[in-house]
C-alpha cells in the first residue's frame, strides 16, 4: 500500500485530526490538573493544545483564513453531536447494576457548557488578536516582538473568557484566576514550542506527495 497522499487526501488528514483534537480537548478540559508549582493549576485540555495551535495555522497558511473557518465550523459540527449523543446517554435509563451514571454525569454535564465558552473565547480571542496584528504592524521595526505581543494578548483573552465561562459557578473564583495565568503562561510555551513543527507541517501539507511519487514511477 502507497503511503504517499495527494494534496486532497493531506486536507483530509488535517481536517480529522483538527476534528478529533478539537473535541478532544474541550472534553478533557473538565479534568483540573495539580501543577505541583506554587499552587499553580491549568484544565487537561491544555496537553493537546499544541495541537490544535499547529493544525489551525496550518490550515490558514496552506488553504486560506476561508479554509480555515469552514474547517472550524466543521470541528464544532463534530462537538456539537459529540455534546448532544453525551448528553442524550445521560438521560436513557440503566440496569440496576450498573453504577456509572455519577461518573458519567460529572463529566458530560459539563462539556456543553465547556463547548459554548470555547466558541465565545475562540471568536472574540481570534478578533483580538488579528486587530493587534494590524495596530502593531503598522511600522517596520521589532516585527517579530509585535506579532509575538499580539499573539499573546489574543491568547490572554482567549483564556479569560473561555476558563472564567466554562468554571464559573464551578471553582472558587481565586482558582479561576490561577488557572487563567497558568493556561496563559503554558500556551505560550507551548506556541513557540510548536512553531518549528508548525512550518514542518506546512511543507509537508504544500508537497504533493502523490505527484512526485507517479513521476518517480515514470522516470524509473
Amino acid at each position: 500500500m502507497s503511503l504517499n497522499l495527494s494534496s486532497v487526501e493531506k486536507r483530509l488528514v488535517i481536517t480529522v485530526f483538527f476534528c478529533m483534537s478539537f473535541t478532544i480537548a474541550n472534553l478533557i478540559t473538565v479534568k483540573i490538573i495539580d501543577l505541583s508549582f506554587l499552587g499553580l493549576m491549568v484544565p487537561a485540555g491544555v496537553l493537546i493544545y499544541p495541537l490544535v495551535y499547529v493544525l489551525t495555522n496550518v490550515i490558514t497558511e496552506v488553504y486560506g483564513e476561508r479554509a480555515a473557518r469552514r474547517t472550524l465550523v466543521l470541528g464544532i459540527a463534530a462537538d456539537v453531536l459529540f455534546v448532544f449523543m453525551t448528553t442524550l446517554l445521560l438521560f436513557l435509563p440503566s440496569p440496576a447494576n450498573y453504577t456509572g451514571d455519577s461518573s458519567l454525569a460529572f463529566v458530560f454535564t459539563q462539556t456543553p457548557k465547556i463547548l459554548i465558552a470555547s466558541y465565545i473565547s475562540y471568536l472574540i480571542g481570534n478578533l483580538v488578536n488579528a486587530r493587534l496584528t494590524v495596530i502593531v504592524n503598522r511600522g517596520d521595526s521589532h516585527i517579530g516582538l509585535r506579532n509575538l505581543f499580539a499573539i499573546a494578548m489574543g491568547e490572554l483573552v482567549d483564556n479569560i473568557i473561555f476558563i472564567g465561562l466554562a468554571f464559573i459557578g464551578e471553582v472558587p473564583v481565586m482558582e479561576i484566576a490561577i488557572m487563567i495565568f497558568s493556561h496563559w503562561v503554558l500556551s505560550l510555551i507551548w506556541i513557540s514550542i510548536a512553531e518549528p513543527f508548525t512550518m514542518r507541517v506546512v511543507r509537508w501539507a504544500k508537497r504533493d506527495d502523490a505527484i512526485e511519487g507517479s513521476n518517480d514511477t515514470t522516470v524509473a
